[in-house]
């Protein structure tokens, strides 16, 4: 009887991912319409839907509000479902803009949490600095096909998994599409709601030119400090599985990784800073169009 209740959750969950994905190809509005600011998408994943554990219902509603700004912008959404182990199915929601060129950047940002807290910095940021980004990406003209993914699942402190799910999900993606030879880099936006100064970390004994060299170049075009520091260890967000897979991978964060709120209660909305999203949205924007 057990046995038939987690096949009936299960497919549950599976169903609800294929909803998600129906809503993305049956519903479509102008880029304009779909404005968001990073700080208003930030604000609204943590505070209306609240704290959002891997496999949990409010971590689906973020993704389903993510789909949705994505969808809205233009951009092509693809919702891509995994398992979580021991605490039932995820999903990464995916939204692709065709650039110039035979190459591909990714952009990610984890969309689960840590309860108590509500996940705000950590990591409501950087879903909200993408949400925010997408309606802008078209006119920004790329010179690579751009994805911009938020993740499910990565939080291993919750999961209790020795690598982030999601990302590991997300790099089967690429490979199984062919794009592992055109991926210039995948970079993690993770914890960026606070703070003047950002910090861009990867595994690598040195900054690559055409990875972080490019990133710190794209924030120095912003007027923003953007710092570079080697990882301890093999990394602690999203980027790590595309370092592991071989794929180049970094992830820009608070300076030097520090948020004494950082997996605590305190990690609220009321923390977030508006002009600290826009700082990290506008490397973003400096990072797609080159300019």
């Amino acid at each position: 009887m057990r046995g038939l209740a987690t096949v009936i959750v299960l497919a549950a969950l599976i169903a609800s991912d294929s909803a998600l994905v129906a809503s993305d190809a049956n519903s479509r509005a102008s880029p304009a319409a779909a404005a968001t600011s990073a700080y208003a998408a930030a604000v609204h994943i943590s505070r209306k839907i609240g704290s959002r554990p891997a496999g949990s219902r409010n971590e689906r509603r973020a993704h389903s509000y993510v789909a949705d700004r994505f969808r809205a912008a233009g951009l092509t959404v693809g919702v891509k479902g995994f398992r979580v182990p021991g605490r039932g199915r995820s999903r990464n929601v995916i939204g692709r803009l065709e650039g110039a060129g035979n190459c591909l950047w990714i952009l990610m940002a984890h969309t689960d949490s840590v309860p108590p807290g509500l996940g705000a910095n950590d990591n409501a940021s950087g879903v909200g600095v993408l949400v925010a980004l997408a309606p802008r990406l078209a006119s920004l003209k790329p010179a690579c096909d751009v994805w911009l993914v938020a993740t499910g699942a990565e939080e291993r402190v919750v999961i209790g998994t020795g690598y982030h799910v999601g990302a590991a999900a997300l790099v089967k993606t690429v490979k199984a599409k062919g794009r592992g030879g055109d991926l210039r880099f995948a970079l993690s936006v993770d914890m960026v709601g606070r703070g003047r100064r950002f910090t861009l970390r990867s595994p690598q004994p040195s900054s690559r030119p055409g990875v972080e060299g490019e990133i710190l170049a794209a924030a120095q075009r912003a007027g923003v400090t953007v710092r570079w520091g080697r990882d301890s260890g093999e990394g602690n967000s999203d980027h790590r599985e595309f370092e592991q897979a071989g794929l180049p991978g970094a992830v820009i964060e608070v300076w030097q990784g520090m948020d004494p709120c950082h997996h605590e209660g305190c990690d609220r909305p009321g923390r977030l800073q508006k002009p600290a999203l826009n700082r990290v949205l506008r490397v973003m924007e400096k990072l797609v169009s080159g300019a």
